[in-house]
């Protein structure tokens, strides 16, 4: 719990999720029909207890558990409205169609659980060949919560969590900020393993 990233850990972390983003959002393209942009990840290092003061603010919640490879799991945020756009691109509307009007329920999660699979297995992939080892993912799992009660669910023991924040694009239907955390255990295995396969690399 008391382990401190260095800068290079930081970057590489960065890196990984950049590559990682990049190849999820051209995944997701293809699905949505609409052009996707990401911007390059920011990385830092956040307090959960200040992180998830705000707890009345409801997010979709796209739990992913790395079953081979490396262990633990990361979490991906979305913006209610966000996620809701994203399931009527799903059933073939504009992204602000019926789907998108409706109350948040269980057909929204369904189809983001779906889209969200395809994007995260990508991710996967792209982590694969990055770590130079194979690397899977259990179904994500989808959830509509207040975020410190989620948080606070998925990570019990953590004080603190390595946060990836990034602006996501789809076409003309919206742009807003997206958050991946990391628990520090999985974070400090995965810049490990990317720093010694370029170490490796460079000899």
């Amino acid at each position: 719990m008391g382990y401190t990233f260095s800068e290079l850990e930081i970057d590489a972390i960065g890196e990984i999720s950049n590559i990682c983003l990049g190849n999820s959002a051209s995944t997701l393209s293809k699905l949505l029909n609409r052009n996707i942009d990401i911007t390059p990840p920011k990385v830092e290092i956040v307090e959960k207890s200040e992180y998830t003061s705000d707890v009345s603010s409801e997010k979709v919640f796209v739990k992913v558990s790395y079953v081979e490879g490396v262990m633990g799991c990361s979490i991906l945020m979305l913006e209610e409205d966000d996620a809701k756009a994203i399931a009527d691109l799903m059933m073939g509307s504009d992204g602000h169609g019926a789907f998108a009007q409706m109350e948040f329920g269980e057909l929204h999660l369904s189809a983001v659980s779906e889209a969200m699979n395809q994007m995260m297995g990508a991710a996967a992939t792209s982590m694969s060949i990055m770590l130079d080892r194979k690397t899977d993912i259990s179904t994500p799992e989808t959830k509509h919560m207040s975020k410190g009660q989620y948080i606070g669910y998925e990570f019990p023991k953590e004080d603190k969590l390595v946060k990836v924040s990034f602006v996501m694009t789809v076409g003309d239907v919206f742009s807003s900020p997206m958050v991946q955390l990391y628990p520090h255990d999985l974070g400090k295995a995965i810049s490990d393993l990317f720093l010694i396969r370029k170490a490796k690399a460079s000899v």
